[in-house]
């Protein structure tokens, strides 16, 4: 992987630049090896970058921020406009997952890796139709076997971090405090208003 800096050098505000043209063109999140080698800097390094480039945001109320998602950063609208930017491209209603499908995601991302049967007994009901979407829209994997019970292993991955901007699966609320609204609300809550990757509804 090339570095920026083989024929170039940046003055502190052009490295902030390129750092945020670079998250702004890629849509996603950029995992913090890939920015280390691109700008031949550390983790420390880029962290102050970005720090900066949010106080820059902060100071005069932009439209985006920079949060930690798998591992890695991602340039996302700011939430500060959330209501607004509803208003006008409406509420995305569209795009939430069903409550059967939040439920069961929600029972992986707790309790993974699990079972269909281990799901099914949580639940009272076949859970097979949702497992499905949510392996077709790659919010989930599967993980492993259960040898004992002969039932495959299903387990969350990067995307659902990245979907629910999430850091790691450490920032999941407490089970005890879990609502599934509230997870639910994620979805839109930090959205970036962008096209891509969306979810929707089981039809």
């Amino acid at each position: 992987m090339n570095s920026l800096f083989i024929n170039k050098t940046y003055s502190q505000e052009q490295l902030k630049g390129l750092l945020e043209s670079i998250l702004f063109v890629t849509g996603k999140p950029i995992e913090i090896e890939k920015l280390c080698a691109w700008f031949d800097a550390s983790k420390e390094r880029i962290d102050i970058l970005i720090e900066e480039l949010n106080a820059q945001y902060q100071q005069i109320s932009s439209g985006f921020v920079i949060i930690p998602v798998a591992n890695g950063y991602q340039l996302v609208t700011n939430p500060l406009y959330k209501e607004e930017l509803r208003d006008i491209f409406g509420s995305k209603e569209e795009n939430k997952l069903s409550q059967t499908a939040m439920e069961i995601l929600a029972i992986i991302a707790y309790k993974q890796p699990v079972s269909k049967e281990e799901i099914d007994k949580i639940r009272g009901v076949n859970s097979s139709r949702s497992l499905n979407t949510l392996l077709g829209l790659k919010l989930i994997d599967i993980v492993g076997t259960d040898k004992l019970l002969d039932d495959i292993l299903y387990g969350t991955n990067k995307k659902f971090l990245e979907i629910f901007k999430l850091k790691s699966l450490q920032d999941l609320p407490s089970p005890e405090s879990l609502e599934l609204s509230e997870l639910s609300e994620i979805i839109n809550v930090e959205e970036s208003y962008e096209d891509e990757e969306e979810l929707f509804d089981e039809k």
